[in-house]
């Protein structure tokens, strides 16, 4: 039996709320790390590691300009530019 995009929807859904709710914050952040990671690399194989910095700047600027110094990134990034 196949459910309708709607029906199937809601399942998917309920079970995301309800094993979220569940969650530790350790899991959580666990999650979270690990599915960024993921989101990262697949960000870098599209269309290379500039468009990763420019993913991580638009989540949190000041952090990653901290960490662009501390990796000497600020080069790479302005030839680009």
């Amino acid at each position: 039996m196949t459910l309708s995009i709607k029906e199937y929807d809601k399942v998917v859904r309920k079970f995301v709320n309800d094993y979220v709710n569940n969650l530790t914050p350790d899991q959580l952040r666990e999650m979270v790390s690990e599915q960024s990671h993921i989101d990262f690399e697949n960000i870098r194989q599209d269309t290379g590691q500039i468009s990763v910095w420019e993913e991580m700047a638009s989540w949190d600027s000041e952090l990653f300009e901290s960490i662009s110094k501390e990796f000497d990134l600020e080069e790479q990034i302005d030839e680009l530019y």
